[in-house]
């Protein structure tokens, strides 16, 4: 019973931390939490979150820290997508102004769109069927914690550190496209530039090949845990799916230009200008 509510004081906290110039001390590791005491801690703050009046958009893959170039990819974790948080760039290029209280990081990523709610008992080719469409975007993050003493349980129970979630333009997949997208994935290449006065230069470059060739089969593998525990998918019609990962967030400034492109899959580049 204690530790049970020493799990919803740490959501209160990161939820009333929220908007404030103050970091956090992280806890996961005082408190000892496991995956499944994170995904408490995550699931308190989106319920928090929804008395506010936020709205579920999606959900999004939350992957743990690479400690080591051998490192075998882990099943992620499942965070939360708000409408409040969606930005959808016009012919791929938007400008973002800085409002934070505290320091933001950019991170690529690729978004597909749910055409239809998996059933509980499907087989992964139906399960895959249900992604109509997929993006280039960039995602925002703000890490509350202070300095580098959090672990990835503390990602898991900030929502994997997700502030805002900015959209390029979906392209619809073919059937067949569906079926074989991990492959595709596991051959592109995600590609992150930064423009600043002084010049262009290349931040980020990374194989899908890297941690990302499994990432639809791992997201079947989230629907199957989820309807063993609640009997219904955590992807739902209208949805987004978002998968990042492809390399290690950088951190913004305003006068930034941001530039990602993928090779390998048929999206064009995203431009995100910092003001």
């Amino acid at each position: 019973m204690l530790h049970t509510s020493r799990l919803l004081s740490y959501a209160h906290a990161i939820q009333a931390n929220q908007g404030k110039r103050t970091l956090l001390e992280p806890q996961a590791t005082q408190l000892g939490l496991d995956g499944e005491e994170s995904a408490r801690v995550l699931d308190t703050l989106h319920t928090l979150g929804v008395a506010e009046g936020w709205q579920l958009a999606g959900r999004k893959m939350i992957l743990g820290e690479p400690r080591a170039a051998n490192e075998s990819v882990q099943l992620p974790s499942l965070g939360y997508l708000y409408q409040h948080s969606l930005m959808h760039a016009e012919d791929n290029t938007t400008a973002l102004k800085l409002r934070s209280a505290k320091p933001l990081l950019v991170e690529p990523t690729l978004v597909f769109g749910l055409g239809s709610t998996p059933e509980p008992g499907e087989g992964l080719h139906s399960f895959l069927q249900r992604f109509n469409s997929v993006a280039l975007a960039v995602e925002i993050l703000q890490n509350p914690f202070k300095a580098e003493r959090w672990v990835d349980a503390d990602k898991v129970c900030a929502n994997g550190f997700h502030s805002q979630l900015v959209m390029g333009e979906a392209k619809t997949l073919s059937q067949k496209s569906r079926t074989v997208f991990d492959d595709l994935v596991s051959n592109a290449t995600m590609t992150l530039n930064v423009v600043e006065r002084d010049g262009s230069r290349i931040v980020g470059f990374a194989r899908g090949s890297d941690r990302l060739d499994k990432s639809l089969q791992h997201a079947y593998a989230l629907h199957q845990r989820q309807v063993e525990l609640t009997r219904e998918s955590p992807f739902v019609a209208g949805h987004y799916l978002a998968i990042g990962g492809w390399l290690p967030s950088k951190a913004i400034g305003s006068g930034q230009e941001w530039v990602t492109v993928v090779s390998g899959i048929d999206l064009p580049s995203l431009r995100v200008t910092i003001e």
